[in-house]
């Protein structure tokens, strides 16, 4: 089978519920035909949208409106791909192949530290220029995933809309449920978390996600109130890790840490908060932000909490443009549940959530959604897995959502001991 520089093979038809087009796919690196996480799949132009998974696959109800518009899929580091809509033919399967963009650092001038610190500044200076000052309107799919150790205990996903404040705003976020799904909840609690939970409250996990949009409450919270601002220089050391491009944009891959881990307190911490952004070159715009409280010692004793690549907690915010405006996209979280412990000796049973949250659609103009209020807004107090709505199966068959495969097979495999997963959310969404 020949291959340029992407190879389509597509499967394409038209949902007789919705009217819209759906395009369902793979998208792979060019080189090595490993899969992409997180490429983002959207209609040029508009910010309508979805995400691959682990497998990198998607699926995408398009807006039958949008017919004549153009394809794209994109990824850091790499040549973006576009396609017409109307213009993809209707075979099998599609798979594109992006073609990875490698920037050879020994061919870039090594960065002195004060050109580094100029690209800080910069990206500090430009923080009010590339976010939007304004309130829009998202709308969101979101999933949150528990596991024991690998296996999955409990599984809810969400439809909702979030009126979200411009960055000069302290108001937060308001959320609107729309639709709720939820499977059974096999999380395994002890007398101890329980009396945990009764004395300090409950949390709704989603807004913990939207908590970690690093421009907007990048001076909201203890961990980051320098990041962003006049002593941003002054508080962490920087490190240039890599330099890629994203079409014909240099991007800078930047670490940053608090300086007292190896300055004043002589790195006799545990774990360091490691933090990384990538930044264009062309405006300095902040595209992605990485956190991983990452344990560095005395890992036989923190063996309870110590998750994936070593990590405490760990998330991940994408943003993109749109209409001269960085809007974020894609959440990606992960912490410890608040339930039974892993046993001390083995360090098994580990309880944590892996949640995701994915923006499909943005809208800026006040005139065209419907106002959030404040007092309808999902309660932050309350696990969103004890807020019940009713089970709307029609409206999750025509919906935008990260595609489960290849956990699917697992989740289902782990979480249907007594019923069907279909069936846990018809009798939990009643």
């Amino acid at each position: 089978m020949k291959k340029g520089l992407f190879y389509i093979l597509l499967l394409l038809f038209q949902n007789s519920f919705s009217q819209n087009i759906t395009i369902n796919g793979r998208v792979l690196n060019d080189s090595t035909d490993t899969p992409l996480l997180y490429a983002n799949v959207a209609i040029k132009g508009y910010p309508i949208g979805v995400s691959t998974n682990e497998a990198g696959e998607f699926s995408f109800h398009v807006p039958v409106e949008n017919n004549n518009d153009t394809l794209i899929v994109s990824a850091i580091g790499y040549k973006s791909y576009e396609c017409a809509v109307n213009e993809i033919p209707q075979i099998d399967s599609m798979v594109i192949f992006l073609k990875e963009q490698i920037y050879e650092l020994q061919n870039v001038i090594v960065f002195p530290e004060e050109q580094l610190k100029e690209i800080i500044r910069n990206v500090t200076k430009n923080i009010k220029k590339n976010y939007p000052k304004r309130k829009c309107l998202l709308n969101v799919f979101y999933r949150e995933l528990v596991l024991k150790d690998k296996s999955y205990t409990r599984l809810i996903e969400a439809a909702i809309d979030i009126q979200k404040p411009g960055i000069n705003s302290e108001i937060g976020n308001f959320v609107r449920i729309n639709e709720l799904r939820k499977s059974n909840n096999y999380i395994e609690y002890n007398w101890k978390s329980k009396l945990f939970n009764k004395i300090n409250g409950e949390r709704n996990q989603m807004y913990s996600v939207l908590a970690t949009d690093i421009i907007k409450h990048h001076d909201k919270s203890y961990t980051t109130k320098h990041i962003f601002t006049n002593d941003f220089i002054k508080n962490y050391d920087f490190v240039l890790e890599n330099v890629t491009m994203i079409d014909s944009v240099r991007i800078f891959e930047i670490r940053f840490f608090d300086k007292k881990f190896y300055g004043e307190l002589g790195g006799s911490f545990n774990a360091i908060e490691n933090h990384r952004i990538s930044v264009r070159e062309d405006n300095y715009a902040v595209i992605k932000y990485t956190f991983k409280f990452q344990f560095v010692k005395n890992f036989e004793k923190l063996k309870t909490v110590n998750f994936e690549d070593n990590c405490f907690v760990s998330h991940s915010v994408y943003y993109k443009e749109f209409k001269g405006k960085y809007y974020p996209y894609l959440f990606d979280y992960m912490s410890l549940v608040i339930a039974k412990f892993a046993d001390k000796n083995t360090g098994k049973g580990k309880q944590y959530t892996k949640a995701t949250l994915l923006i499909n659609n943005i809208i800026t103009k006040r005139s065209e959604y419907e106002k959030v209020k404040e007092k309808f807004s999902s309660p932050k107090d309350v696990e969103l897995y004890k807020q019940d709505y009713k089970y709307n199966k029609a409206f999750w068959d025509n919906y935008n959502i990260i595609q489960l495969n290849p956990l699917y097979k697992q989740v289902k495999t782990d979480i249907e001991k007594e019923k069907t997963l279909e069936e846990q959310f018809i009798n939990n969404g009643k």
